[in-house]
């Protein structure tokens, strides 16, 4: 009997070659012929599932976002009573900061879809949605950290999400360029988010 093929899990096996050489190479090394190399498969099987290279891009613009995604959720598991909101931010801002291997190959990928997402609106548009869709859900838990009484009555809540999420990016483009240490990074985020408590 002939296997079943998860079509699911094969596009996504596709894009984690993508994100690999993107991360290792950058984003130009990840013609089809080398994201199949990297995926062990063939180039038919890759074009089987993405007719080209901006299908299969935007494809894992979406699936990287989803994972970290996925992540930032997962931690909202293990915060702490007394301070949910600063605890949920903060681990946050760790999962979208290069702090190991795999984040700073992440955020490299992410880096270089950008740069490529200039010339190809659709691809521009997805990233757009995936950032207001971030500033939105960080400006409602700034949002709700007021109601609880955790955090400042009288901060505006949209900017504020501006400033902690542009902190970030600033802060990943310092451990990516080797400036600042990891945990030099989380203790400014640290120091942000406790200020917009007192």
């Amino acid at each position: 009997m002939p296997k079943k093929v998860d079509h699911d899990e094969r596009r996504r096996h596709i894009a984690e070659a993508v994100l690999r050489i993107a991360g290792r190479d950058g984003l130009d090394q990840a013609r089809l012929r080398d994201v199949a190399a990297e995926a062990g498969m063939s180039l038919g099987s890759v074009q089987h599932y993405f007719a080209g290279k901006d299908e299969m891009l935007r494809y894992v613009v979406g699936y990287l976002g989803e994972r970290v995604t996925e992540r930032i959720v997962a931690g909202m598991c293990s915060v702490s009573e007394a301070s949910p909101v600063r605890a949920f931010l903060l681990s946050m801002a760790a999962e979208m900061l290069p702090l190991d291997d795999r984040r700073r190959a992440e955020r490299r990928a992410g880096q270089a879809f950008a740069a490529r997402a200039v010339g190809l609106p659709e691809l521009i548009g997805d990233l757009r949605e995936g950032n207001r869709w971030l500033h939105d859900r960080v400006a409602e838990l700034i949002a709700q950290g007021q109601r609880d009484g955790e955090l400042r009555p009288g901060l505006d809540a949209g900017l504020e999400s501006v400033a902690l999420l542009a902190m970030i990016e600033g802060l990943a483009g310092d451990l990516l360029l080797g400036v600042r240490d990891p945990g030099r990074a989380l203790d400014a985020v640290r120091y942000h988010l406790d200020r917009l408590a007192s």
